[in-house]
């Protein structure tokens, strides 16, 4: 089959509402460059140039090319984007071969996609409902899971995998099959694409819309009186420029429409005439009557006064009471430009090296004696949160475990060590040396026989403490990894998977050790230690590790260390020496293209502070000299071990050319050649693959020349296997894909040959060693499948007779496609003409598992066993192969031999494929699987929520056992599945003995000493499932089925209500839950925002409770927010519950107003700490 290439195309020509939708789009991207916008899926990098057309320039996803450039590194990514307005994700559909076509030529091209940083969009309008959440799905799971096994696995048997996601997988595996020559793709290859694939929405095209209202308001930002108008010039702009195949920029764009996007000028009067003009003399603190105070204070650096911990430390140090030091620092505090500073009750001094100069000459021996006391005590204590499990710790101070000294002031005198240590001379008035010795001295203190809980709960101040101390923090560091048990060993045992409350206490060593890396003194021995801390690391989610460190650090292109290239070259001969296998990964990752991006290391802020702002020189020269040493070290370094020179093999393209040639000559050694072929066959197969992808695309730009591929398969000619074992292993995996690759051919035809060649194959061994040959070569493929494809296809009732019944049970995977593959090429005959007679039940069982999940197999299955039937229902695996329309026979058996998980699994596609659905069967599989004992991933949470939302919509089934079913899968049934409990809440706004019964659930009787710790775990449970309904409860008494609100009823079961709960003892927390579900009542019909019956109920007297509730829920109703810093959310909705309190106030319901002027001033307060938390941080 010819793959024809889309052509260089003009979407203008074709007419109709697919370009008018384009043109919106590209106007879109405009917009965001022009109003400093982000492109979707990328870095929030400013967009550079956008281009409508790519296939001039060798982009096959032409509609448009989306640029972004990072200003600091230079670095470049970009969007490949198609553009089409309503297709649909079926085999049929006309234009996703073109889609797909071109994204699985792009995706493979690395001259002009770079995978891992680039992506390809389809953008689209709107999609069927099925397609958007399906594909959505898949594309979302891609993307957040570890490999291609777990996306798989969540696919095909996640609980959570939408009922169309393996349909729209296969659509999309079947479009790019197409794409790939119509051959088929691994799992992997497949998987990466959809890791780089989006799916965008665009409501454009239209008069409205949600998508065209945010680009106005991208627009009003700088043009607020004619968005539309420039909203229509960049359309017509996008189209002409479209037409003419042009690159837009922002420079290139018309001046109007560039105008239009600049901000207007603010002139603002000069500072000088604003302040008045005074000749105001800078503060000279050595001679301020409390320069001495100021002077000591200089070494604490901060503290907490409300800390009396702090306030006994801060005392000692400055030799006074804290009473007689207060009113000083008060004094100081009113100093124009006074170095310390107050918010909160901590107290913080800034500019102290400058401060140190000036006051250096007031601290003597007898001051640092005390300070270094006072330091080594705050710094060896223990953090307190340790103690507790660590997914608890980020809640320690919840759980009353904080420390004993402030934050403020550990931070503070870590500092003041790093102060003494690095600036020593300005200490006139000191022993020679003494201040560096006290740093010195308190470092060594601190970190003697340091645990790991010591070394984790000065985490985040390692790298000041660094700076006091850098060779004997080194020398502590290198004593903690000599100690058994090793510190570090359990900082990477409480590293978390990087979710919400976790820590890697791992962060600060590195940050310190990166900090002394920028010294050329400190860099072997920090590399050293860094190579011996990764040595350890079992890995894990936190990007911030010991390997990483070091690559940072040595980058050629962008090192952090002001050390020299010997330098470093220095640095990683000695890794490679000491620490080989670290040394090897440093070495590979060091080769071109393999770090394209860095984020910089921690810098000094102390000793020889390194800007922020600061870049290397590295010439372009000096950069490939660099490389090119590493290359060879490379080469060196893997000698003959075979596992690095396959990982070398992996980086080809990005050895230099001697080191390329030098590996070659390595791999035709007699050394690599007289292996055995068992230990030469990773080599050779590496070297296949590499041969194969670059014969599979010998036009792509980035396919190696021919005669660099000959050399390279000259070599893997040298070392190819003869044993079929080895020759022909990646024959029988998914993504075989024939080596002599052939484009023109229909691809059933190629599937043909594959199953072909792997029958001769398989024929050959057979012939060549048996049966028992076959078993042992299926035993060394991972996935043996394709094994039992071939052999069922050659096999006879010899072999047969081998297999079964003895392979049944002992190897599943090869024997199951070996029997699947039997009956599919011989039919049932085969099935029912094998001999079982001296068969035991199981492995009769164990055969008809392996066969199709359909009505011939069940009736075998009964006829067969008999009595013995359910060692068929209990294993088999319903999931397996697609039933026909008698599932019901299936849901019954599964039922009967208490399988509810199955049972709903098979449910949910009756109802997928709109078969009739039992009511009665539906309701006792979904009460069955509640209580079931069956493991809990099997059960499909999706599917449960679908037939629950099923029964709600149906006539049939009893108000009783709907009302059993939403109390079983309460917890589901919370909006995220956007299904809620509908009869539950009803049964609580209509019966006030349910509201009354729920209540006594959760809450202990006032009337009674009931100890509910006495509980049972199922009363417990039970507790817990109650207040999730009450706190989820939406529905107010006397809301209506039509949604109408009946007063009569509300007033009528509130009255009963309180009755009833002040007879069993609950009124108060009963009230209090009914105040949280009037949030959701309805306006008065007089318009006022709250029914006035309500407003009554709220407002009376002994109604306290019940506003308490009101009050509570409005404030937790708002849920998760972005915090603005100019706290103006807060100042609206305080806005909004001033005037709703003036409304009710004026209708006569006083309380209930204080009530709401209480929330008002509370998002007051909300806004007031916002600002100034962010005034404090800004000014800092």
């Amino acid at each position: 089959m010819d793959r024809k290439t889309k052509q260089l195309s003009n979407p203008f020509s074709t007419g109709g509402g697919g370009a008018h939708f384009e043109a919106h789009i590209l106007a879109s991207f405009v917009v965001l460059m022009l109003s400093g916008g982000y492109a979707p899926c990328l870095p929030c990098w400013p967009i550079t140039k956008i281009k409508p057309q790519g296939k001039i320039d060798g982009y096959d996803t032409d509609d448009l090319i989306v640029f972004v450039e990072n200003k600091g590194t230079q670095e470049q990514r970009k969007l490949l984007g198609q553009v089409k307005h309503a297709p649909a994700f079926t085999k049929g559909d006309i234009e996703l071969p073109g889609v797909f076509q071109a994204a699985w030529d792009d995706f493979n091209n690395p001259q002009i996609f770079k995978q891992n940083k680039d992506v390809i969009a389809l953008i689209t309008g709107p999609l069927s409902k099925t397609d958007f959440h399906n594909v959505h799905w898949l594309l979302n799971q891609a993307r957040h899971t570890a490999n291609a096994d777990e996306f798989y696995r969540h696919v095909e048997r996640a609980k959570f995998s939408p009922a169309k996601a393996e349909e729209k997988l296969g659509v999309i595996q079947y479009h790019l099959q197409q794409a790939n020559y119509n051959s088929s793709l691994s799992q992997e290859d497949l998987y990466s694409f959809l890791r780089h694939f989006h799916l965008f929405g665009y409501d454009l095209g239209d008069e409205v819309g949600v998508t065209l209202s945010l680009l106005y308001s991208h627009i009003a930002q700088f043009n607020q009186q004619a968005p539309q108008w420039v909203w229509s010039r960049a359309v017509d702009l996008v189209q002409t420029w479209n037409k003419d195949a042009g690159t837009i920029t922002r420079e290139n764009l018309p001046e109007d429409l560039r105008d239009a996007f600049k901000r207007p000028v603010v002139t603002h009067i000069p500072s000088e005439f604003v302040e008045p003009h005074l000749d105001i003399a800078k503060q000279d603190w050595r001679q301020h009557k409390y320069a001495i105070d100021l002077a000591l204070l200089l070494l604490v650096g901060g503290w907490n006064e409300k800390n009396e911990a702090d306030i006994s430390t801060v005392a000692k140090i400055t030799g006074q009471d804290y009473s007689d030091l207060a009113p000083k620092i008060q004094e100081l505090l009113q100093v124009a430009d006074s170095p310390l500073s107050l918010h909160n009750g901590i107290w913080k001094i800034s500019e102290r090296i400058n401060l140190w100069e000036q006051l250096g000459s007031r601290i003597f021996d007898q001051h640092l004696e005390v300070f270094k006391e006072c330091a080594v005590s705050v710094l060896t204590e223990r953090d307190p949160a340790f103690e507790l499990p660590k997914e608890d710790r980020f809640a320690a101070s919840i759980y009353g475990k904080t420390t004993k000294w402030s934050p403020a002031l550990k931070k503070g005198l870590a500092e003041g060590l790093a102060l003494l240590g690095s600036h020593p001379n300005m200490l006139d008035n000191c022993s020679l040396d003494k201040a560096e010795i006290t740093a010195v001295l308190a470092i060594r203190d601190i970190f003697a026989d340091a645990d790991w809980v010591l070394w984790g709960s000065l985490n985040n101040l390692l790298p000041v403490l660094a700076e006091a101390a850098p060779s004997d923090f080194l020398g502590a560091v290198e004593n903690a990894l000599q100690v058994s048990p090793c510190p570090f060993d359990d900082f990477f045992a409480q590293e978390g998977s990087g979710g919400f409350g976790d820590t890697n206490y791992m962060t600060g060593l590195l940050w310190a050790l990166e900090t002394l890396a920028w010294d050329a003194e400190y860099l072997i021995r920090v590399c050293v230690l860094l190579g011996e801390l990764a040595s350890r690391d079992p890995g894990g989610n936190w990007r911030n590790r010991p390997g990483n460190s070091l690559s940072t650090i040595i980058l050629p292109w962008y090192p952090q260390t002001l050390a020299s290239f010997e330098k470093r070259k220095t640095a990683v001969k000695t890794l490679c020496n000491e620490l080989p296998d670290i040394g090897w990964k440093l070495v590979l990752g060091l080769l071109p293209r393999n770090h394209g991006i860095s984020m910089g290391s921690h810098k000094p802020s102390w000793r020889n502070p390194v800007p922020d702002d600061w870049k290397p020189k590295v010439t372009n020269q000096g950069y490939w000299e660099e490389v090119s040493f590493y290359a060879e070290l490379a080469v060196s370094s893997a000698g003959c071990d075979i596992d690095r020179l396959v990982d070398l093999i992996g980086d080809l393209e990005n050895l230099t050319d001697p080191s390329f040639k030098r590996l070659l000559n390595v791999l035709s050694s007699d050394g690599i050649v007289r292996l055995s072929e068992e230990n030469r066959y990773p080599i050779w197969d590496k070297l296949r693959k590499i041969i194969f992808q670059h014969r599979q695309h010998p036009k792509a730009k980035w396919a190696l020349p021919d005669e660099l591929l000959a050399s390279i398969e000259e070599v893997a000619n040298k070392i190819k296997p003869s044993n079929p074992f080895y020759l022909y292993r990646h024959v029988f995996v998914l993504s075989y894909r024939t080596d002599k690759y052939e484009k023109d051919i229909d691809w059933k035809i190629q599937y043909k040959k594959n199953d072909e060649h792997r029958q001769e194959i398989i024929g050959k061994i057979l012939s060549e060693g048996g049966i028992q040959a076959v078993i042992n070569f299926s035993k060394v493929l991972g996935h043996p499948t394709y094994v039992g494809y071939a052999l069922a296809s050659v096999a006879d009732e010899e072999i047969d007779n081998f297999l079964l019944p003895a392979y049944l049970k002992n190897f599943s995977s090869f024997i199951e496609s070996y029997v699947g593959w039997r009956r599919y090429n011989n039919g049932w005959s085969w099935v029912d003409g094998i001999e079982k007679l001296e068969w035991s039940q199981k492995q009769v069982a164990q055969l008809l598992i392996y066969l199709p999940f359909n009505k011939d197999t069940w009736e075998r299955a009964a006829d067969w066993l008999g009595d013995e039937e359910r060692e068929y229902w209990l294993h088999v695996d319903e999931k397996r192969y697609r039933a026909d329309e008698n599932w019901g026979i299936a849901v019954d058996k599964l039922l009967e031999y208490g399988r509810p998980y199955a049972t709903i699994n098979c449910l949910a596609e009756m109802l997928q494929e709109n078969q009739p659905i039992d009511v009665e069967q539906c309701i006792k599989a979904l009460l069955a699987a509640a209580s079931s004992s069956e493991a809990a991933h099997r059960l499909d949470y999706h599917h449960a929520a679908e037939l629950i939302e099923m029964l709600q919509k149906s006539s049939e089934i009893e108000t009783d056992d709907l009302f059993k079913v939403e109390w079983a899968y309460l917890p589901l049934l919370d909006g995220h599945h956007g299904i809620s409990p509908k009869t539950i809440e009803n049964n609580l706004a209509n019966h006030p003995e349910s509201f009354c019964q729920t209540i006594q659930l959760v809450y202990c009787s006032t009337n009674s000493d009931e100890d509910k710790d006495e509980r049972s775990e199922q009363k417990k449970n039970i507790a817990q499932n109650a207040l999730r309904l009450l706190e989820n409860w939406r529905t107010p008494p006397g809301i209506q089925e039509d949604g109408s609100f009946d007063q009569d009823h509300f007033s009528n079961w509130l009255e009963r209500t309180k009755e009833l709960c002040f007879e069993s003892g609950h009124l108060e927390v009963a009230l209090y839950h009914i105040g949280e579900v009037l949030i959701h009542s309805p306006a008065d019909d007089s318009g006022l925002w709250i029914n006035k019956i309500v407003a009554d109920a709220l407002n009376a007297k002994d109604a306290d409770d019940m506003r308490n509730g009101f009050y509570i829920k409005t404030i937790n109703s708002r849920g998760v927010h972005r915090i603005d810093p100019t706290g103006k959310p807060e100042r609206e909705l305080a806005e909004k519950y001033r005037q709703q309190a003036e409304d009710v106030e004026n209708a006569g319901y006083h309380r209930l107003a204080a009530t709401l002027r209480d929330l008002a001033k509370s998002y007051d307060r909300d806004a007031e700490r916002i600002i100034s938390e962010h005034t404090h941080r800004k000014n800092k």
